[in-house]
């Protein structure tokens, strides 16, 4: 029996467990649970604000375009009214361009596909649509929608009053 005390004693003198000897084995240490908790999070809470930016971005350029597209049809529909004229806002398919009448044509998102519904006797040259706004404010109608990774954005022209109105449309 003595010689089995003994050996335990030297066993637990070498792995250095004994109580009350200065020369203890630093036990290693591990993280926590709540640390790899906390850098769990920390890495969801990033991949989440970079994926909001980067998508965020694109859904800002194409309402942005919407809403310059909406501008420039309300101009011309106040310059017709002001000359007491009729007026077209055009949009360059091809191109993908828009012009009020008497301004630059402006750039609509590369990456943005376009899709013009106007009257008939509106249009120019193939891919070139205009929507025709009357002195008494009224209009010949119509819509442009704007659709980019699955959204779109529709700039609406209602042929009675002429009013413009920006809806997004179905997300898919």
């Amino acid at each position: 029996m003595a010689s089995l005390v003994a050996r335990v004693s030297i066993v637990t003198r070498a792995i250095g467990n004994k109580p009350g000897t200065g020369s203890r084995v630093p036990a290693s240490r591990g993280f926590t649970l709540m640390e790899m908790l906390a850098v769990i999070v920390l890495i969801a809470i990033a991949v989440t604000i970079t994926a909001v930016t980067l998508h965020g971005r694109s859904r800002g350029q194409l309402d942005a375009a919407a809403q310059r597209v909406a501008a420039g049809l309300r101009d011309t529909r106040t310059r017709a009214m002001a000359t007491r004229k009729p007026q077209w806002f055009a949009v360059d398919v091809r191109a993908h361009t828009f012009a009020a009448p008497g301004r630059d044509p402006r750039d609509l998102p590369a990456a943005a596909t376009v899709d013009v519904t106007s009257a008939a006797q509106d249009a120019t040259p193939q891919g070139v649509a205009r929507i025709r706004f009357f002195p008494d404010g009224s209009s010949s109608g119509g819509k442009v929608v704007l659709s980019e990774k699955g959204r779109d954005v529709e700039v609406a022209v209602d042929w009675l009053t002429g009013a413009v109105t920006v809806q997004p449309g179905a997300t898919h």
